[in-house]
């Protein structure tokens, strides 16, 4: 006889008034309790049935909000990189087999602020891998947060739960060698060129992919920033090294320029503009924003090996550009890139000047060493 394996079954062992014990079945923990012996048909039927009813989405469990949030324009309007992260993490969100499954939850209990030790449990299930935990949690905070703007929700039971991962980039900057992986593994010039230009203006995403060429000065690079909503100015010195990159990419733009026109002209189109924005894509028109965080995260894991830097990490590089190129105190530093003049100390003491007192003591004991 075969016997069929019943996943998730649930069973608890209780003791009757006449002092015997019995043994009850549930399709799973907290589910439906199984009517006749184990293994018999009507046992494995109630069980199938169970599991049946528990897939269909009921209309107002966790699972159809889920299911809402994908079909809606704030994911559809996401880069497809990003989608295509989200969706696995919607799919485990959404999942309702298991012990620690939340898809099942019903939007009543969402809005019950004693719903959070269900989800923290949920989270824990990665507690081993803080990062993916945090990302698990940054999924479900993104499908409450939609379902609260479209009335389905009161409150966002996910919010305001803090991260287990306790990491601190406030210190890592690019080094030379990471900034040549990078560039070695851009699918393209434009790609290789957002790292390149982001360590030598310390500008933040949003305002990389807006920088137009008129912002661009003889001596500083004038920039409204979106983070002050254009009511405050960025002002980037031109290094050298920053102004030779923006040669390089004038005038690789006017030769992907000068190939896009001449393949509008084969095909009968009219010729496309010339770039206004510094940064551009193969097809010559302004990166968006999520297609440019998209490009960096594909560049950085398809290095060798893997660039473990965030975007922003870049702002520190320039910092530590700024001390080595123009000799610009941690104040003005701070000034710069708009940040507490400790934490540039900070970054100063750990890249900058320690490497010179170093450097210093090596000269040092060098000559010294002639002199003897």
């Amino acid at each position: 006889m075969t016997r069929v394996r019943l996943k998730g079954l649930n069973s608890i062992r209780k003791r009757l008034a006449d002092g015997s014990t019995a043994t009850y079945w549930y399709a799973w923990k907290g589910g439906p309790r199984l009517p006749g012996a184990p293994g018999s048909p009507e046992f494995v039927a109630a069980f199938v049935a169970a599991h049946e009813a528990r897939k269909t989405p009921t209309g107002d469990d966790l699972r159809t909000l889920v299911n809402q949030y994908r079909g809606s324009p704030e994911f559809t309007g996401l880069a497809d990189a990003t989608r295509k992260v989200w969706l696995r993490w919607l799919d485990r969100i959404a999942e309702t087999e298991g012990d620690l499954a939340i898809g099942g939850l019903p939007l009543a209990a969402l809005d019950d602020r004693r719903v959070r030790a269900d989800i923290l449990a949920w989270r824990d299930q990665w507690a081993h891998q803080p990062r993916t935990a945090d990302y698990a949690m940054q999924g479900l905070t993104r499908v409450l947060s939609w379902g609260m703007e479209r009335g389905l929700l009161a409150l966002n039971a996910a919010a305001g739960v803090s991260q287990l991962y306790k990491g601190n980039r406030a210190d890592q900057i690019w080094t030379d060698a990471e900034i040549a992986a990078f560039v070695a593994a851009a699918p393209s010039p434009e790609v290789g060129f957002i790292i390149r230009l982001a360590c030598v203006t310390g500008l933040r995403r949003e305002d990389l992919a807006a920088l137009a060429w008129s912002h661009v000065g003889d001596v500083a690079i004038v920039k409204p920033t979106s983070k002050s909503r254009g009511q405050k100015s960025a002002i980037i010195p031109l290094l050298p090294e920053t102004t030779a990159l923006l040669n390089e990419i004038r005038k690789q733009q006017l030769s992907r320029h000068t190939e896009l026109s001449e393949a509008a002209r084969r095909k009968g189109k009219p010729t496309p503009p010339v770039p206004l924005t510094v940064l551009s894509n193969t097809r010559g028109r302004p990166w968006k924003v999520t297609g440019l965080d998209s490009a960096v995260q594909d560049t950085k894991a398809a290095a060798t090996p893997p660039i473990d830097k965030h975007l922003h990490d870049t702002r520190g590089t320039f910092g530590t550009r700024l001390r080595k190129k123009a000799r610009l105190t941690a104040s003005e530093i701070a000034d710069v890139l708009g940040w507490e003049e400790e934490r540039a100390e900070r970054l100063l003491a750990v890249y900058v000047d320690r490497d010179d007192i170093v450097r210093s003591i090596a000269e040092r004991i060098s000559r010294n060493e002639a002199g003897t």
